[in-house]
């Protein structure tokens, strides 16, 4: 399937499929993808994704906390649940997060379109930036409100600040990603800029005061992006996103799961997808767990987490505290035994 345009009338695009039956050069479906990218808004093809690619090329892996990556029968896993409230906290999280959405799709018209069948991939691909920018919030408040609990009270965080910093971290790369694709306008970001400043003010008391709650509500924010990523990819494999169907993964999106060159953005998408299946799960997690409880969960982000540290890692530091302690186990039985040489070499003395 090859997409071209046609102008039909001055400053309107329309874009058709071709099937791959037609006689067409590559140098003509080469010049075609672009221009049809570019009638449905996407600023890849043109000189606003300047910024993106700047981006894209010096991406590298060592400033990263972790490394998302995903096996094919783990991706083939991920399925949309739903935890049931169970109390009154568990309620008040779950309306929250349905109050939300639901006053979101109404006012970016997503209810609208996704109803008529009107969802484009400029639709999409604002969407996607607008919610990374809110779900990149709760872990960096989280991990820095624990982080600053540890510094006061003098003692160990167990497992959590990590497992949220890195949640963080990752709800970021998706942003950077889309970024890739479209790089937004005025209106756009100064919508951001205020969403952001109430999210986080509203975050920020809400943890301070519930710890609970909050993670609940994470856990059921991330239930709904399983479920609008879910939708995205039944949209590209029903064939009404020809562009996200054939367009190649960006750079960054490459590396940081760790693609292949011929990978599709679809393959993004369902890595994504994955990614914020395991959010959910670890949030929920974290709502089951008391505040001082050590946190034992392995979620794919700390699975392989040091895999781009230096030598000043944690990993490093504990192979040394274990050779150390080896090290000394050797010279406490060495010493055992020359002590037992030397016992049985001395003469005994006649009764």
């Amino acid at each position: 399937m090859f997409p071209i345009v046609r102008r039909t009338a001055p400053g309107i695009c329309r874009t058709i499929l071709a099937p791959a039956r037609l006689s067409i050069s590559p140098s003509a479906s080469l010049v075609a993808f672009p221009m049809a990218a570019k009638c449905r808004g996407f600023s890849i093809f043109n000189g606003g994704s300047r910024m993106g690619a700047k981006m894209d090329d010096k991406l590298d892996m060592k400033n990263l906390l972790s490394q998302s990556a995903w096996t094919r029968d783990e991706l083939d896993k991920v399925e949309k649940t739903h935890r049931e409230p169970r109390d009154w906290v568990d309620r008040a999280a779950y309306y929250t997060v349905q109050a939300l959405r639901g006053s979101f799709d109404i006012g970016s018209l997503y209810k609208v379109k996704n109803m008529t069948g009107g969802m484009r991939e400029s639709d999409w691909v604002r969407r996607i930036i607008f919610l990374e920018t809110v779900a990149g919030v709760p872990g960096m408040v989280a991990g820095m409100l624990r982080h600053l609990h540890s510094l006061r009270l003098m003692r160990r965080d167990y497992g959590w600040i990590h497992s949220l910093l890195a949640e963080a971290e990752n709800e970021r790369m998706h942003l950077l990603i889309a970024l890739s694709l479209r790089q937004p306008g005025a209106l756009f970001r100064a919508a951001v800029i205020g969403g952001q400043a109430l999210f986080l003010s509203w975050y920020t008391l809400a943890y301070l005061v519930c710890p609970r709650y909050c993670h609940r509500f994470v856990g059921y924010l991330e239930e709904e992006a399983v479920h609008t990523y879910s939708k995205l990819l039944v949209d590209i494999d029903a064939g009404k996103l020809p562009l996200f169907e054939n367009l190649q993964a960006p750079r960054m999106a490459r590396v940081y799961y760790n693609l292949p060159e011929d990978a599709m953005l679809r393959d993004v998408f369902e890595r994504i997808r994955a990614d914020e299946c395991a959010h959910r799960d670890t949030n929920h997690h974290f709502s089951d767990l008391r505040p001082d409880e050590p946190n034992t969960m392995v979620e794919h982000l700390r699975q392989g987490h040091f895999q781009n540290q230096n030598v000043f890692s944690g990993l490093v530091v504990d192979k040394v505290h274990e050779m150390q302690e080896q090290e000394g186990i050797e010279l406490l039985r060495k010493g055992v035994s020359d002590s037992k040489k030397m016992g049985a070499s001395q003469p005994t003395k006649a009764a």
